[in-house]
């Protein structure tokens, strides 16, 4: 997991501790708690005030090519600000499975409940974690995977995945090993 801006240390460490447990295969979490050092002008839009998703994702495959040239590692970024896609005013995440990254954008996520917004940052996380692993969309809306279009729809899924998708995600982990 890499930060992108100033974000709290522990509740990147508190992630990288519930992964394991929600994630159905193994997985070895590396932290990197150093927020990159980045040029603006290439990922965020000044007159939206937000990250440009896609361009976030090509800087963290840039910076960390040589990592992800082992097929079984994966970045996810956790960014504090808000973030977008062409045609789509705002996106909690982003993942670019081509590339093994994604991103997560923490801005539409916030509460004054700080466990609501460290549960909600989590639930994007193995969202984005699940694409990157193989996972598309699921249409059962308690999994972790079916997608969301409101911070409403964030709070009503699960942080788990559902039994279907934990099944797949152990099938293409195998055969990608």
């Amino acid at each position: 997991m890499q930060p992108i801006e100033s974000i709290d240390k522990q509740l990147l460490n508190w992630i990288r501790e519930e992964i394991p447990k929600l994630v159905p295969v193994e997985l070895e979490i590396r932290l990197s708690l150093w927020p990159l050092h980045i040029d603006y002008s290439r990922i965020f839009d000044w007159k939206r005030m937000q990250f440009k998703a896609v361009e976030v994702n090509r800087l963290l495959y840039k910076v960390y090519e040589d990592y992800l040239s082992d097929s079984r590692s994966y970045i996810v970024s956790v960014v504090l600000g808000d973030g977008y896609v062409e045609g789509l005013n705002f996106i909690f995440g982003l993942a670019m499975p081509e590339l093994r990254v994604a991103s997560v954008y923490t801005k539409r996520l916030e509460t004054s409940d700080r466990g609501k917004f460290k549960l909600r940052v989590l639930k994007e996380v193995i969202h984005e974690l699940g694409h990157l692993m193989g996972l598309g969309h699921c249409i059962n809306p308690k999994c972790v995977m079916s997608f969301s279009n409101s911070i409403a729809e964030v709070d009503y899924k699960n942080v788990q995945f559902c039994r279907e998708c934990e099944v797949k995600l152990k099938e293409y982990q195998h055969i990608a090993y």
